[in-house]
């Protein structure tokens, strides 16, 4: 099905000199952009400030924005490559949320399950 939507979680990282009125005029192009793409934004979080493991340019800080998308396959590319264009994104990351959510073994299971017979993915 081609107009199919899936779900997706986008980490960014911003500027750590945004306030809160630039950090939601992030949130509303975002929005703007997802839904160029034919999506839609399903929940916004913003994870606060924190220090990096690694210097991005000259930022050793960063302000961490989830966002939780619903988008057709097709419109994901042009997304991330519009989205990385937002002046103070610092890096994104897009992952598919439908195989996070359906984990829920427990540790140690698919240790369990190489050691027995393949009976899952078969």
């Amino acid at each position: 099905m081609p107009g199919a939507l899936k779900e997706y979680e986008a980490i960014l990282i911003a500027d750590p000199q945004l306030n809160e009125e630039a950090l939601n005029q992030l949130k509303n192009q975002m929005a703007e952009l997802v839904s160029r793409h034919g999506g839609r934004v399903q929940e916004h979080l913003f994870l606060g400030r924190r220090k990096m493991s690694y210097r991005i340019g000259r930022h050793s800080e960063g302000n961490y924005v989830q966002v939780k998308i619903e988008m057709p396959p097709a419109g994901l590319e042009g997304f991330k490559r519009m989205a990385n264009l937002i002046e103070p994104v610092l890096r994104m990351m897009v992952v598919a949320s439908a195989g996070v959510a359906t984990n829920n073994n427990p540790p140690g299971a698919a240790a369990e399950g190489r050691a027995g017979t393949a009976e899952e993915g078969s």
